[in-house]
């Protein structure tokens, strides 16, 4: 069992784990939805547009996450057997590989802007939005990649409270760049999707510059003049796990993208109502998600120490605190949806369809927490291939053929996609729960 007069161990615990993590998806899922309820105010074309490019974005975002993810799955099993210069050669390795992959992204969303957004169809005003946003927050994924990266070196670190406390700062300058390109204070002009944009990016840069220098100020080592030393394996093992790990989280992505063009087709105020949905929803599965997140940390750790029945017993356990808080915050948003929606719109029709979105969470978000919770620990044990073969599997097989079954073809619309959610929610979920509870995942030895 953890001893907690040992520092790490000590900082290891689920709820010292958490709670920062939590706070954290809290802050990320108010800024996010900050920048759709500010641009509410301003368009609803806007709105749609955000909708659609918030895709790309997190394709972006899942792309660079191919570092971070081996990374703390490594550093954790790493610290958990005892090997701490293992354990720095891993993050010196991931900053580099980071800084090599989010310079190619910047890259990309720059020159592929414009034939991207042409992709989608969308109205010619959408569009200019819609562009606005993605040349000029796609341009600075190189800064949001390495800041992924000093993240995920803390917390593996068991340092969790850390990149709280930076995005807390960063995001309160996110939203007061929001406020200044809007609003008019101080007699500024309306800088529009442009500003919001660019206030994004700034305060993206300023939070990866306060991390570097956090990490130094917690003594962890990166001696990045030894970047040539680090044996090859270290690298290939660090993509390796990562392209596994985010396969599963690129074909959600992937999949989220058609069906967003799915509901592009259906008209903007579907489109309008899903992305009030999604960002309504993200409240609901915060604490799932955090403790999944923590409970990946932990099961890394464990599995290093060797503590398998142990973290066996505590995952499960888990799932079903986070089932029980998913549920409840869910219907609290379905008992007070008409007041909550009348905040970010007033168009009846994109009301009724949002408000009907938010019944089907409660189907939606219960069957989420089986995946955010179990496959967080599989990865941690190592059981990454698995995970990303039934991800692919059901969210095509399930989620998109749904959607256009459903929502296109018997004509049940917008609402006929979050019931596909549902059903690639449900599916996966049970299939991984019963892979915890397997033990397979002890078969498999990542160092």
């Amino acid at each position: 069992m953890l001893d907690k007069s040992n520092p790490i161990e000590r900082r290891m615990q689920i709820t010292t784990l958490a709670w920062p993590i939590l706070v954290e998806i809290l802050l990320r899922t108010a800024i996010s939805t900050s920048d759709v309820f500010m641009l509410s105010g301003y368009s609803d074309l806007a709105v749609s547009a955000i909708g659609v490019i918030s895709q790309i974005i997190f394709f972006l975002m899942i792309i660079s996450m191919m570092v971070s993810t081996g990374t703390g799955i490594l550093i954790g099993q790493y610290n958990g057997s005892g090997r701490p210069q293992q354990s720095t050669d891993v993050a010196v390795a991931s900053v580099v590989l980071g800084g090599i992959l989010g310079l190619g992204l910047s890259l990309f969303a720059f020159f592929a802007a414009d034939p991207i957004v042409i992709m989608y169809g969308l109205e010619s005003d959408v569009a200019t939005f819609a562009y606005d946003y993605l040349i000029i927050t796609g341009s600075f994924t190189l800064t949001v990649t390495l800041g992924i990266v000093f993240s995920t070196i803390l917390r593996s670190n068991g340092y969790s409270r850390t990149p709280m406390i930076v995005n807390l700062l960063t995001g309160g300058l996110n939203i007061a760049g929001n406020y200044c390109a809007l609003y008019q204070p101080f007699g500024l002009p309306v800088y529009g999707v442009q500003g919001v944009a660019v206030s994004t990016a700034f305060s993206q840069v300023i939070n990866t510059i306060i991390l570097w220098i956090m990490l130094h100020r917690k003594h962890i080592a990166l001696p990045m003049a030894n970047f040539k030393k680090i044996p090859q394996a270290t690298y290939k093992k660090i993509m390796h796990i990562g392209v596994m790990n985010a396969g599963e989280m690129l074909s959600y992505n992937l999949s989220q993208m058609v069906i967003v063009y799915l509901v592009v087709q259906m008209g903007t105020a579907s489109l309008t109502a899903f992305t009030y949905a999604q960002n309504i929803a993200r409240v609901s599965f915060a604490f799932a998600l955090a403790v999944g997140q923590a409970s990946q940390i932990q099961t890394s750790y464990y599995v290093g120490k060797k503590w398998i029945e142990q973290i066996l017993t505590r995952v499960q356990l888990y799932f079903l605190v986070s089932l029980a808080v998913s549920v409840a915050l869910t219907c609290i948003v379905f008992f007070f949806r008409y007041e909550l929606l009348s905040l970010f719109t007033q168009d009846p029709e994109v009301i009724t369809l949002t408000a009907g979105l938010i019944a089907g969470s409660i189907l939606v978000e219960a069957g989420r927490v089986f995946n955010l919770v179990f496959i967080s620990a599989l990865k941690g044990a190592g059981d990454i291939k698995f995970p990303v073969q039934m991800g692919i599997l059901s969210m095509w097989g399930v989620a998109v053929s749904l959607t256009y079954l459903l929502g296109v073809h018997f004509g049940f619309g917008v609402l006929g996609a979050w019931l596909a959610f549902a059903a690639d929610e449900w599916v996966r979920g049970i299939i991984m729960a019963r892979r915890w509870r397997s033990k397979v995942w002890t078969k498999f030895n990542l160092i």
